[in-house]
């Protein structure tokens, strides 16, 4: 390379290799840019916006995904998207590292994160003040009253959704409180969430006026009285996923039918909700 093409090289500013980096549309040529030189390299990590890990279902490769997480967070402060999905291992500890991007965090996957307690969830919440999308299946709650933390943090202020998909343990306080303090949520996922009882659902009919999409398959503890305080209230809601759901009746259904005959009313279930990606990058 000609010496004063590479001077020319040398001094262009982190603005522009950030633009230089956005034009690049492959993962190959964006990693291609990190391995350039060292500026290269942290200019690509401040330019990095998610960080994925996907599910392999090999404990080897969980292992070697927990140990390098605390370096690629810390390399990556304006991340908007990390998905730590799958990381069975991962420690409450392990969270505070979220807390370099906090700012800038607007969704959190710890699916099957089984080593994951509502304290970590704290820990979460208190850092990453803007999240708006967060897909948990906590296991080990350390205090009777679960998740009800969210109720006294500031991110609950914008949180849209929430998927607490399969978190059996999930309580009627918990549940309450979230719903006292997430009043922008517009889709929340209780699939198979047996611990919400009547003043559970009650709460969200009461409280959450901007949900629209509501999953509750195979809750085994909503009942009629449950759906009839749904329908009574959540005033916007638009779909309902239900079914597999024990004690309600035919005529409870239908009770919702002729109350609420705007309200679709969908059998199947969804593991993952919320908006794609690249429509989440695009939230305002």
């Amino acid at each position: 390379m000609d010496d004063n093409v590479e001077n020319y090289i040398n001094f262009l500013s982190d603005d522009c290799l950030i633009c230089i980096f956005n034009k690049l549309e492959s993962e190959s040529d964006r990693n291609a840019f990190g391995l350039t030189c060292k500026n290269w390299f942290k200019v690509r990590n401040i330019a990095r916006k998610s960080i994925i890990f996907h599910c392999s279902f090999n404990p080897k490769v969980y292992k070697e995904h927990a140990n390098c997480l605390s370096k690629l967070l810390a390399r990556s402060p304006y991340l908007n998207l990390v998905s730590l999905a799958g990381l069975t291992e991962l420690p409450d500890a392990a969270l505070n590292q979220l807390r370099i991007s906090g700012a800038s965090l607007q969704s959190l996957s710890f699916y099957c994160c089984s080593g994951i307690t509502d304290d970590g969830l704290e820990v979460v919440s208190i850092g990453c003040p803007n999240l708006r999308f967060i897909r948990c299946w906590i296991q080990r709650l350390s205090s009777p009253t679960g998740l009800d933390g969210l109720d006294r943090v500031g991110y609950a202020r914008s949180l849209r959704f929430l998927n607490l998909r399969m978190c059996r343990y999930l309580t009627d306080d918990s549940v309450t409180a979230i719903a006292s303090g997430c009043p922008l949520i517009e889709e929340w996922s209780l699939a198979v969430c047996h611990g919400v009882r009547l003043p559970g659902w009650s709460a969200i009919g009461l409280l959450c006026n901007k949900l629209r999409i509501l999953h509750v398959n195979r809750c085994r503890n909503i009942c009629d009285q449950g759906l009839q305080a749904l329908g009574d209230g959540c005033v916007c809601l638009q779909v309902l996923h239900i079914h597999g759901c024990g004690k309600i009746t035919n005529n409870g259904l239908a009770s919702f039918s002729i109350a609420r005959p705007n309200v679709k009313q969908r059998a199947d279930e969804v593991m993952c909700i919320g908006p794609s990606i690249e429509d989440l990058f695009r939230l305002q």
